[in-house]
């Protein structure tokens, strides 16, 4: 079937504001960005929504179990480390391609791989949280400020990738 574009008088509109009050508008704002390039128009599916929306709750997973707050000082791992910079290198070669779908599916693949090394350390979720807060301004600004930060999330330093993470490491 041809993707038909949204119109009044095909009544297949769907309203940003009811997403928003299921979803939230970050939910919202990364699910758009997660339909393709932004150029290209697509079809709208609610699968695609609910995804968003579970990345979402498992990335709040690497701060909080239930409602504990879980975020640790220890030094990061190599995996973890390699985790970061890869994510890193992506999301910034992406942005600036305007590649936005591509940097929302790098975030779920770090959020799962970091979930994998049950990583929860401040020194790789907080490069990761500014990377995410251009495309969900207020979950990051909320954890932003539960890892202690007094200025605003959208004041900080984009991280800087660096390659030696990214380097096998020979172990003999």
């Amino acid at each position: 079937s041809a993707v038909e574009k949204m119109s009044k008088s095909k009544y297949n509109v769907v309203n940003p504001d009811d997403v928003i009050e299921k979803h939230g508008a970050d939910c919202f704002r990364m699910f758009e960005m997660f339909l393709g390039p932004i150029e290209q128009s697509k079809p709208w599916d609610d699968k695609g929504i609910s995804g968003v929306s579970n990345f979402l709750r498992k990335f709040w997973r690497l701060f909080y179990d239930d409602s504990r707050f879980k975020v640790v000082d220890e030094a990061p791992t190599e995996a973890e480390l390699k985790v970061l910079h890869k994510h890193i290198k992506k999301v910034t070669e992406d942005i600036e391609k305007l590649s936005y779908n591509t940097c929302v599916s790098s975030f779920m693949i770090a959020t799962n791989e970091l979930n994998a090394l049950n990583s929860s350390k401040r020194a790789i979720l907080q490069p990761l949280l500014v990377t995410l807060a251009p495309f969900a301004p207020f979950i990051t600004e909320e954890l932003w400020a539960a890892l202690g930060n007094k200025e605003s999330i959208h004041t900080a330093a984009f991280p800087v990738f660096e390659q030696k993470y990214l380097v096998e490491i020979s172990h003999d």
